[in-house]
């Protein structure tokens, strides 16, 4: 009985080994820490979750401008606007990109990598 364990045990490995990613799909079940449910069959959270910038909640700079003292409107060759003001800097508050991250109930799609240990969080359902 042993030797057909093995055997089986040697058939799973070789056909997962042919598989290097497979898609699934997740619910979110916490917010703090992260916490997703897959296939509603176990739950993964903390480094095994690889989050793009778009699903962590935070805010994010696009650009900055800094410079000396301008007139009160300026723009650039491509139309690109800005009102400006006195040792003006813009952009250093919450003005460009602000994500919410997930909530808990959203479903997700993921990513598994070939050694399972890890699962790239590639949107939203």
């Amino acid at each position: 009985m042993a030797l057909l364990d093995t055997m089986k045990k040697v058939a799973r490995q070789s056909q997962n080994a042919s598989v290097p990613a497979a898609f699934l799909f997740g619910t979110v079940t916490a917010e703090a820490p992260l916490t997703i449910r897959v296939d509603n069959r176990f739950d993964i959270t903390g480094e095994a979750i690889v989050l793009m910038k778009e699903f962590k909640k935070g805010y994010y700079p696009t650009h900055q401008h800094t410079g000396f003292k301008l007139p009160a409107q300026t723009e650039d060759a491509s139309g690109h606007a800005h009102d400006l003001k006195d040792d003006y800097k813009t952009n250093d508050g919450e003005e460009s990109e602000s994500y919410y991250g997930l909530k808990t109930g959203e479903k997700v799609v993921l990513l598994r990598n070939a050694g399972g240990q890890s699962f790239l969080v590639l949107g939203r359902v």
